[in-house]
């Protein structure tokens, strides 16, 4: 009796996990980063009258109402906790009738200003889905970077048992001459070092305001070409280069809204790439349960027609016409959003049998040859580079008899690569592919 009550307990259990498993499915999170231009501060360039900050929260709302971002990080809010208290309560929480709850309902991160300086950077969450685990500040001669660890709230988890994002937020330093592109190299080795000595590993996303007009300044390549690979961050839409004044890169300019100069905005029309969101390789991987969503990397509002011309002068109907006129008086910069798998791979010790299994061989040549273990159905066999662009894509039925694949890999370059199996809009697998 002994033996079957033991067996019976074991089944509970199994039970149970294969329970939770299966309510552990995939959700995609947006992550947004927008600087604001000196929101909730007055300057003698930024007044009360072409800087109100009655009117930006109005456009916000608009802004965050259409986008709708689970992580959105800013960058030159105004020094003093009440401006980070009033985005909270007045924009994204707000609600015309004060009687009356908001959902989903955001929270914000610490305040911090060791620099004391005029403007800071703040993160937002919406606290159904994340909460803070940890953060710290990674001080310089400039402002403040913060870096806030994220935990993905479960009903069956506990923070140490969970999925952690880190989001590293940073405004570096502004100019073009070679002592602003020293002072940003020494902001980056400061932060790099701190990451590289106390940070967390796994899924990182480094995101701001740079001010760097191109990928070959070297404090962009201290972040994109670390020695240390765990703390290397990557490009999602892999577009390194000249940024300012190239055509090329008119799709990912984010900064200037103004082509003519008015009051507290920049001007000179979009031309620059200066806002960014980078990403570690976890992240690209879906390795430790969050993955970058491959294509969904955008500015918005930039429909690739604003070289050296505003946001909305040729007509831009990239966005609805509020949007865009939100856009365009709020700030001088775009914001950049992105999506994330969250869930993707399992975090528990069992796995269901119904999940498929990849065998494929590696490392490969010219031919990628590989077999699905999982149910007859429909699925997507994906390559992509480690910076998310997409190499192959093949759209498969398995069936029994149907179980092997092979692929010609000889136009694909050498190098490491990501192989995904996706059903419907679920990502079940995810493999490393080596190509020599």
């Amino acid at each position: 009796m002994l033996y079957i009550i033991r067996f019976l307990a074991v089944i509970f259990i199994l039970v149970g996990i294969y329970a939770r498993i299966g309510q552990a499915s995939t959700d995609t999170i947006t992550v947004m980063v927008y600087n604001l231009l000196y929101y909730g501060i007055n300057t003698s360039f930024c007044t009360s009258t072409n800087n109100n900050v009655d009117k930006k929260d109005i456009n916000l709302r608009k802004i965050i109402s259409h986008t709708q971002p689970d992580i959105f990080a800013v960058n030159e809010l105004g020094r003093g906790e009440h401006n980070a208290d009033r985005i909270l309560h007045e924009v994204l929480n707000y609600n015309s009738d004060r009687s009356q709850p908001v959902t989903p309902e955001y929270s914000r991160a610490t305040y911090t200003n060791t620099r004391n300086t005029t403007i800071v950077n703040m993160l937002y969450y919406r606290d159904d889905l994340f909460g803070i685990h940890h953060e710290a500040v990674i001080s310089n001669e400039v402002r403040d970077i913060n870096m806030y660890t994220l935990y993905v709230k479960d009903e069956f988890l506990i923070q140490g048992d969970t999925t952690f994002l880190t989001c590293i937020v940073a405004h570096l330093k502004a100019g073009s001459s070679n002592a602003d592109q020293t002072t940003r190299l020494t902001e980056i080795q400061i932060a790099m070092a701190y990451i590289s000595q106390n940070g967390p590993r796994g899924n990182l996303l480094f995101m701001g305001d740079f001010n760097m007009k191109s990928s070959y300044e070297q404090a962009y390549g201290l972040i994109t070409y670390h020695p240390n690979e765990e703390i290397r961050f990557y490009d999602p839409i892999d577009k390194p280069g000249v940024w300012i004044d190239n055509p090329d890169m008119a799709l990912y300019h984010t900064q200037s809204t103004r082509k003519y100069p008015v009051g507290c905005f920049v001007s000179g029309g979009m031309d620059d790439r200066f806002d960014q969101i980078l990403v570690s390789r976890d992240v690209l991987e879906g390795n430790k349960g969050i993955q970058y969503v491959v294509d969904s990397y955008r500015t918005l509002g930039q429909d690739g027609q604003r070289l050296d011309e505003s946001l909305i002068d040729p007509p831009n109907y990239s966005e609805p016409e509020e949007i865009i006129q939100a856009l365009y008086d709020t700030s001088d910069h775009l914001p950049v959003l992105l999506d994330l798998y969250i869930g993707g791979r399992s975090t528990y010790a069992f796995e269901p049998v119904s999940l498929p299994m990849l065998n494929l061989s590696n490392p490969v040549s010219n031919e990628l040859r590989l077999s699905l273990s999982a149910e007859e159905g429909s699925y997507t066999i994906r390559v992509l580079s480690v910076y998310g662009t997409i190499v192959l894509s093949d759209q498969i039925y398995l069936h029994p008899q149907m179980r092997s694949f092979t692929y010609d890999v000889s136009f694909v370059p050498a190098g490491l690569y990501i192989i995904q199996v996706i059903r419907g809009s679920e990502l079940i697998e995810t493999e490393r592919l080596l190509k020599y």
